[in-house]
C-alpha cells in the first residue's frame, strides 16, 4: 500500500510539472500570429526562431509606390538597407519570453516609418491584443507604445 501511494504521489507530480511546463510554453507562444497594426495599414507575422521571437511585415496597404515599384525601407539610417522591399522585413528581433513578468523582452523594435531601432518590449492584454512598447535603451517609460489586433 506504502508503495501504492508513493507511485501515486510521483505520477501526480510529473503531471502537476510537465502540465505547467505546457502551460508556460503556450504563454510563451502566445504572441505568435498575425498581428494588425494600430493605422490598419500594415500587419507584421509574429513567429518563434530557436528561443526568440521575431516579427515580419506580411501585408502593407500600399505595397507599391506611385511608379509601380515595390516600397522600400527609404527610412532606414543604414543607407545600404535603403532597397530592402518593405514586404518581408523583419521589425521585431529577438525577444524572450520572461515568465515572471508575462512579457516578452531582451529585444529590438524596428521602426520603419522612422527608420530607428529601439529597445523593446512586448506583453499580451486580456482582451488578446499586443502592447508593443520601443524605448530608448534602458529607459523604459521614455518611448512610444502601440497596441497591435491579432487578426490570425
Amino acid at each position: 500500500m506504502k508503495l501504492f501511494f508513493q507511485s501515486f504521489l510521483t505520477i501526480l507530480m510529473a503531471s502537476f510539472l510537465l502540465g505547467n511546463a505546457v502551460v508556460a510554453q503556450s504563454g510563451a507562444d502566445g504572441i505568435v500570429g498575425t498581428w494588425l497594426v494600430p493605422e490598419k495599414d500594415g500587419k507584421v507575422e509574429v513567429y518563434k526562431k530557436g528561443d526568440a521571437y521575431y516579427g515580419k511585415i506580411v501585408w502593407v496597404a500600399e505595397p507599391n509606390k506611385a511608379d509601380g515599384t515595390p516600397r522600400t525601407d527609404e527610412f532606414n539610417e543604414d543607407a545600404s538597407l535603403r532597397d530592402q522591399p518593405i514586404v518581408g522585413l523583419v521589425v521585431l528581433k529577438d525577444f524572450k519570453y520572461d515568465a515572471d513578468a508575462k512579457e516578452w523582452t531582451g529585444g529590438t523594435v524596428y521602426n520603419s516609418r522612422s527608420g530607428k531601432t529601439y529597445t523593446g518590449y512586448l506583453k499580451l492584454q486580456k482582451d488578446g491584443s499586443l502592447f508593443l512598447k520601443g524605448f530608448i535603451a534602458g529607459m523604459r517609460w521614455l518611448g512610444k507604445s502601440n497596441v497591435w489586433t491579432k487578426v490570425k
